[in-house]
């Protein structure tokens, strides 16, 4: 039986976030700044709903993540690929967790599948997880209008239960035999719990409140990483 370890991306295996850096890549280019500055202005309105409570966390969150699609809205494949790659080598990798990347690389030496999960874009995350030697990615697709990215994604969001949802059915279209027991995922957010409570050892990285709680209730592991 294999044994995995699963990984989110956005505050779990680096500091940044993903929408930040998409966004300053934008400003500097100038490329397809409408779209950019639309989410952008679009977005940052619900913060003051956010911080007043009129608005659920889950709902702020899953806006954010869904119509960042947009930004990407007339890029062909080709020029969309420079974008994630330029993302990956200059805002994301630059920014990993070094204790974090560290039991990456002591869960990849001891044989473990390893599963790079997050919300952002299917073609990013494909980019970040082969520079860093992870066998499986799963992200947020895109939809295609011809050969263009139509600013819209084609699937679920990937967040919450769909990524457990996305994870088993990886593992089932590879004819994979996992022992959950003794696999591992690591997170920051409660909204995580579905991949948390897939494995045995679930790992919580600078957890939000209600993900630390939960964590001290179940005696599970806390790393407070420091913003390196």
């Amino acid at each position: 039986m294999k044994k995995i370890a699963i990984f989110d991306l956005d505050g779990t295996l680096i500091t940044h976030h993903l929408w930040e850096g998409i966004i300053k890549y934008r400003l500097k280019t100038k490329e397809n700044l409408f779209w950019s500055l639309w989410y952008l202005i679009t977005h940052i309105i619900y913060l003051p709903l956010w911080k007043m409570r009129l608005i659920s966390t889950r709902r702020f969150y899953r806006s954010w993540g869904q119509d960042l699609s947009i930004t990407m809205r007339g890029l062909k494949n080709d020029r969309a690929n420079e974008i994630f790659v330029w993302l990956c080598d200059r805002y994301v990798l630059p920014s990993l967790k070094k204790d974090i990347y560290a039991r990456l690389k002591e869960h990849q030496k001891d044989g473990f599948l390893t599963f790079l999960v997050s919300g952002s874009f299917q073609e990013l995350v494909d980019v970040i997880a082969q520079r860093l030697g992870m066998d499986f990615a799963i992200g947020t697709i895109l939809e295609k209008d011809g050969d263009k990215f139509s600013g819209r994604i084609a699937s679920p969001l990937c967040f919450e239960k769909e990524k457990e949802v996305r994870i088993r059915k990886l593992i089932k279209e590879k004819g994979l035999d996992v022992d959950f027991k003794q696999s591992f995922s690591y997170s920051d957010s409660i909204f995580d719990l579905p991949i948390i409570k897939l494995v045995g050892n679930p790992v919580a990285v600078s957890p939000d409140k209600q993900l630390l709680a939960l964590a001290r209730a179940n005696n599970w592991p806390v790393i407070c990483t420091s913003k390196e």
